[in-house]
This record gives structure tokens, C-alpha cells and sequence, in this order.
């Protein structure tokens, strides 16, 4: 029997994320306050937090694998 039970799905958690022009952008899992859009990581646009709210990006939620540092973008909680 395997000590790893492969059918176990991994747990998520609501997470913040930025739509912008219907585009959504993730947390990144590494740098803070980065969003990764859709893509390989050559290909993907990637934007700061300032950069998403001052192009008026809409923030919304969705239930992703843990960032931690999500924990510090303001007011996404409320949603």
C-alpha cells in the first residue's frame, strides 16, 4: 500500500485575483505582489499590484493553491 494516496485532491483556498479586460491574473507562487496572466512564462504578461489597480483591473476571488503573501493585498477579503 502507498503511503502517498495519489486520488487525494490537493486542498484550495480563496485567493485574490485581478480581471483585466476579461484576462485573469494570478498570485504569483514566488514574488510578492506579482499577477502571471495566462501562458508560458516566456509568453505571459505579468503585472505589480500598482500596475493592475491603476489600469483598472476588477479584483475578485477563486479558489486556487496557497500564496502566502496574499495575505497582504488589501481589501480582497471583503469579496
Amino acid at each position: 500500500m502507498s503511503i502517498m494516496n495519489q486520488n487525494k485532491l490537493a486542498e484550495t483556498i480563496t485567493q485574490p485575483v485581478f480581471v483585466l479586460y476579461g484576462i485573469p491574473y494570478l498570485p504569483s507562487y514566488v514574488d510578492k505582489h506579482r499577477w502571471v496572466g495566462p501562458g508560458r512564462p516566456r509568453d505571459r504578461t505579468e503585472f505589480t499590484t500598482t500596475q493592475l489597480i491603476a489600469s483598472g483591473a476588477r479584483l475578485t476571488t477563486a479558489n486556487l493553491w496557497e500564496r502566502s503573501w496574499t495575505k497582504e493585498v488589501k481589501g480582497w477579503r471583503i469579496l
